[in-house]
């Protein structure tokens, strides 16, 4: 990039209004915390990884500070409006931090007060985005006079070289400032208003959202695009600013692909100075945002929010082509397993992180850095295994083992569609709810069996010489959180499980000859 003067940024748009006093400071631009007085959502979970490379040796490290910031607000509990956020940060973090500040006080000062219709409130999600980005471009706007100035010193048509010789003092203060100034942000944002879910997005952070259909099959659908120069729509918006779609199909504008954020001054205000950009007849990089919205009711299930680092990650280390379809199989495994929604969204988190690091050890992949990785889930209907449904006055413990047969579950074949658009069956809701705690037989004893695949129980059926046993009701049996036992005086769990049942049973199964003498002190 040469040394030239850039060009100066049109005159934003005005925020909408802030209420100052509502904040009790003057502001909430620069690192201001206001939003630490936000309630959080208790029906969400957050899960993160910072960024890592790898070593020769395979130690991973992390490249650079951690990018990513994320929102999960209840902004209204009376109106039942929720707020959640990722935002993926890039050349610095500034501007994430910024927009995860900016963007809860966007809408939550009467913005959304009489706005019933789907269109109004889409509108004033719209703006939400516009007025972020004009505010931390507003933000930025005394360091780019500065730099304006300090390129005036600078004679024209001198290299960089020459001018880092002559002028040492001020091209430091230049690529200070260049840092500062070209940092930018992704947004994936979601408001829950009036019963319908509004999703909006800039640049290649998802939102996923897993729903049953009339069957009771559970499917996940992506509801942002991806705003990069690898997309179709992108590509053609593009063209029709005079750039053409050979050179920029795959292309970077700086250090990403990105063709929509907050932020990125360099690619708005000073896209001139860029030979891939500078033939375009107006801003080539927007935040112009992409808004999806439909009505939450009972067939939704959970909504995930994700930055590109756990989505591109996993697809690194698998290939995969279904990458939607699997993240959120994944999510539903955990939804058995994990007593609360953070620990299943970082058990995922966790589970791609070691996939990858797996990959580079083994070298089965060619993949040597994975981005900052956050995921928001947001529940609405899907049941939390290891939680307490709410209202129940006490954890019920966990089944005893039983030997009577349970009736098969019978597997559907699962497929997905082939078009861009994941629609993907992932599997019957009551498949992964009838997943249950391991109740493995004793070996030689022809019964019930029950095997865990995948995280995910299904029952089996073995047929048994006893006609008269009976099956026992999967909705009946439930594992409760441990942190939810009563805990003795040295932090221990008391003894909570009846084995008089199961001694029973191996004492009938002697009897009847099905198990020897001999195997019965193995059991005791």
């Amino acid at each position: 990039m040469s040394v030239s003067s850039v060009v100066r940024l049109p005159t934003a748009m005005p925020s909408q209004a802030i209420k100052p006093t509502s904040l009790g400071m003057s502001g909430i631009r620069n690192n201001d915390t206001w939003t630490d007085g936000l309630p959080i959502c208790k029906l969400s979970g957050v899960g993160m990884s910072a960024n890592q490379m790898y070593r020769e040796d395979g130690t991973p490290c992390s490249e650079h500070e951690y990018e990513d910031r994320s929102i999960h607000f209840c902004l209204d509990q009376h109106n039942n409006t929720y707020l959640y956020g990722v935002f993926d940060g890039h050349d610095g973090a500034k501007a994430a931090y910024f927009a995860s500040q900016r963007m809860p006080a966007e809408l939550s000062f009467e913005q959304l007060t009489g706005k019933t219709s789907e269109e109004e409130v889409k509108e004033v999600f719209r703006d939400a985005f516009l007025a972020v980005e004009n505010a931390f471009l507003e933000s930025i706007d005394p360091k780019i006079a500065e730099r304006t100035q300090l390129l005036d010193k600078i004679p024209d048509g001198m290299s960089q070289f020459e001018a880092a010789q002559k002028f040492p003092d001020t091209v430091s203060r230049l690529q200070i400032l260049d840092q500062e100034i070209r940092g930018g942000t992704t947004a994936v944002v979601a408001l829950m208003h009036g019963g319908v879910l509004y999703v909006g997005n800039l640049g290649d952070s998802r939102a996923l959202l897993c729903k049953k259909d009339r069957s009771g099959v559970l499917k996940v659908k992506q509801l942002t695009a991806d705003h990069t120069t690898s997309s179709h729509d992108e590509i053609q918006r593009l063209s029709a600013l005079n750039l053409p779609a050979s050179k920029i199909k795959g292309a970077k504008f700086g250090n990403h692909e990105l063709t929509r954020c907050i932020g990125n001054y360099f690619m708005k205000g000073g896209y001139k100075e860029f030979d891939i950009l500078s033939l375009a007849t107006s801003e080539p990089v927007i935040a112009e945002p992409h808004i999806t919205c439909l009505p939450i009711d009972d067939s939704c299930s959970f909504l995930l929010l994700m930055s590109d680092g756990l989505y591109k990650s996993y697809q690194d280390s698998t290939g995969s082509e279904q990458v939607n379809k699997e993240i959120a199989q994944m999510v539903v495994e955990q939804f058995v397993e994990q007593p609360t929604l953070t620990s299943v969204a970082q058990t995922v988190v966790d589970k791609v992180v070691r996939l990858h690091h797996d990959n580079y050890l083994t070298k089965q992949r060619n993949v040597t850095f994975r981005d900052d990785i956050s995921l928001i889930i947001r529940n609405f209907h899907f049941q939390l295994r290891g939680a307490l449904t709410p209202g129940t006055a006490s954890p019920r413990p966990p089944p005893r083992p039983t030997l009577h047969p349970r009736p098969h579950t019978q597997h559907k074949d699962y497929s997905s569609s082939s078009s861009g658009s994941e629609d993907i069956t992932l599997l019957e809701d009551s498949d992964v709810l009838s997943g249950l705690p391991d109740a493995r037989l004793l070996p030689g004893v022809r019964g019930h069996r029950q095997d865990v695949l995948d995280g995910v129980a299904h029952s089996g059926d073995l047929h048994t010489t006893d006609t008269n046993t009976t099956s026992t009701d999967s909705s009946d049996l439930q594992n409760p959180s441990l942190t939810q036992f009563s805990l003795d005086e040295d932090g221990r769990i008391l003894p909570y499980v009846d084995f008089d049942h199961y001694y029973q049973a191996v004492e009938d199964a002697r009897e009847s000859g099905l198990i020897a003498e001999a195997q019965i002190h193995l059991y005791k």
